[in-house]
């Protein structure tokens, strides 16, 4: 009887952890899959800001803010901090 106790928790234990990994692996995917997307959107960005002409170089200046906020949005979410302060603001602690 406490020998098949034994055996379920170690069965729950064992699932627990390759559930665990299961999602870790999958947030490592989907932060891989991220960057590459946001690393993409920022090509146009840099092509036009070294580029020779004077007007694609001022709006590539407008749109590089827009850009840096954005990734700076994206990247306090992705880490957690963006749900902290939310978290903090709303419970007080």
């Amino acid at each position: 009887m406490v020998l098949n106790v034994i055996n379920i928790i170690n069965a729950q234990i064992a699932t627990s952890t390759q559930l665990t990994t299961i999602v870790n692996r999958l947030y490592e995917v989907v932060i891989s899959i991220s960057a590459v997307i946001i690393a993409v959107l920022w090509i146009p960005i840099a092509i036009s800001f070294f580029g020779s002409d004077e007007n694609r170089r001022f709006e590539a200046r407008a749109r590089l803010k827009n850009a840096l906020i954005g990734t700076f949005i994206y990247v306090v979410a992705i880490s957690g901090v963006l749900y902290a302060v939310v978290n903090y603001i709303v419970t007080g602690s």
